[in-house]
């Protein structure tokens, strides 16, 4: 009966992702702007990817159709990328193909499970896949394809907000029945695997940003002020719980 669930668990997955892929036109319209207005958080994701990744193998973890794998690729050794969309995956390597980049490779995969070897990788990275997934199998999973030394680094929503709790039970067609925004003791999970983590919050008050504007420009002084003030915030312990997303860096 496990089995059966987590098998129908993972079908659901793969066909919400597959038809979001297709065509994610709707969702980006309804939400886009409000991604733009905590952009800087997944700055400092992208940035701490390419910087742990130079000269080494990155694993992009629930890649999608390759975004981050194309950013890095010109800096990182190797990058191999595993979705569970078979759908992002042929989008990705074609548009890899059209780039002629020797050094990225994409696979369709079952993070839960993968199909990678012992060790594979310096680095794994990945955003909005972990709360779509049994934390402690995929942080085994992850461990286990990590080097020792390597860094496993996450962008990942948190669960804390009612407020936005309050928005997610209000559109439930934009997400997935099985994800699972992040509790506390989701991030004590994950480091159960790890030497050390760190987590960086970000996007208490910036997704305000968001109702004004559907693109977010970082260059506005209004904006630069918003996103100085979200981050001093998001380093409060009593209210760093409540903001929409973190960054989550774990060494092995």
């Amino acid at each position: 009966m496990q089995q059966l669930d987590e098998f129908e668990r993972l079908a659901r997955e793969r066909d919400y992702h597959n038809h979001r892929f297709a065509d994610d036109s709707e969702r980006d319209s309804r939400v886009g702007r409000f991604y733009s207005a905590v952009e800087y958080g997944f700055e400092l994701y992208r940035r701490r990817v390419c910087e742990e990744s130079a000269g080494r193998w990155l694993l992009e973890y629930g890649c999608g159709n390759g975004n981050l794998a194309f950013d890095v690729a010109d800096q990182a050794r190797q990058v191999v990328g595993i979705d569970i969309s078979d759908v992002a995956i042929q989008q990705a390597k074609n548009i890899a193909a059209l780039r002629g980049l020797q050094n990225v490779t994409f696979v369709v995969d079952n993070a839960e499970a993968m199909q990678l070897a012992d060790h594979y990788v310096d680095v794994v990275a990945g955003s909005g896949i972990v709360h779509h997934l049994d934390i402690p199998k995929s942080m085994r999973e992850v461990r286990r394809v990590l080097r020792n030394g390597g860094t496993a680094i996450f962008a990942e929503p948190l669960g804390h907000n009612p407020l936005l709790n309050w928005y997610r039970r209000r559109t439930p067609e934009l997400r997935t029945v099985d994800e699972h925004p992040l509790m506390a003791r989701d991030l004590r999970n994950m480091a159960g695997e790890f030497k050390s983590m760190q987590v960086t919050y970000f996007g208490l008050i910036a997704p305000v940003l968001g109702l004004f504007a559907r693109e977010t420009s970082p260059t506005n002084p209004a904006t630069r002020c918003i996103w100085w003030l979200d981050r001093w915030l998001c380093r409060m312990p009593l209210l760093s719980r409540y903001a929409w997303y973190c960054v989550i860096e774990l060494r092995a």
